[in-house]
């Protein structure tokens, strides 16, 4: 017998292989029950709407991602190649999944609850990653002010880039620019 958790997770991977191929406006619940082999009164009994199974989607995403820069960050220095790891792996993800499936904007698209969750993830994660680098600076901002601009200002490079190459190399500038502004130049 598969266990509520069990089911859950599976109607997750399923809905995110939808989600990813349709958007959000397209997939209904029966497609993510559908894909998850499953009724639609069993998926209803596990979330309450599509938005639910959204939600929960990019929850799921947003923690592998974010596994997966911190693990790697173990292992990295100086703070200028943390940082320049951890804005092009979280930078680059929806780009590419864009790429490859242009419906799958949707799962980054600021309208959405989850989704604004997804970015303040993020900038917690880069205050955590610069420590006291930008209080020792002499720019005048907070930790948290610093993290914003910068994730908010990859945004900005996503809409600006012409392909996932272009948008790395945006984004290798945008860091370098970050780290200069610490003061450290190329020492950070």
């Amino acid at each position: 017998m598969t266990s509520k958790r069990e089911k859950e997770a599976l109607a997750v991977k399923c809905a995110e292989e939808v989600f990813t191929r349709y958007g959000y406006a397209r997939t209904t619940m029966g497609d993510i029950a559908a894909a998850s082999g499953m009724s639609r009164p069993a998926l209803y009994l596990l979330f309450s709407d599509k938005d639910a199974v959204f939600s929960k989607v990019i929850e799921e995403m947003d923690r592998r991602t974010l596994d997966k820069i911190r693990s790697a960050l173990r292992d990295i220095e100086p703070l200028r190649e943390k940082l320049l790891h951890a804005c092009t792996t979280w930078g680059l993800h929806g780009v590419e999944l864009a790429a490859a499936h242009p419906d799958a904007a949707d799962l980054f698209d600021l309208r959405f609850v989850a989704v604004r969750q997804v970015y303040g993830r993020f900038q917690e994660l880069l205050v955590a990653i610069l420590g006291d680098a930008v209080t020792k600076s002499d720019l005048g901002v907070t930790t948290e002010e610093f993290a914003t601009t910068l994730t908010y200002g990859m945004r900005g490079l996503r809409y600006a880039s012409s392909s996932v190459d272009d948008m790395k190399r945006m984004i290798e500038v945008h860091v370098e620019a970050y780290a200069r502004a610490l003061g450290s130049g190329g020492t950070l």
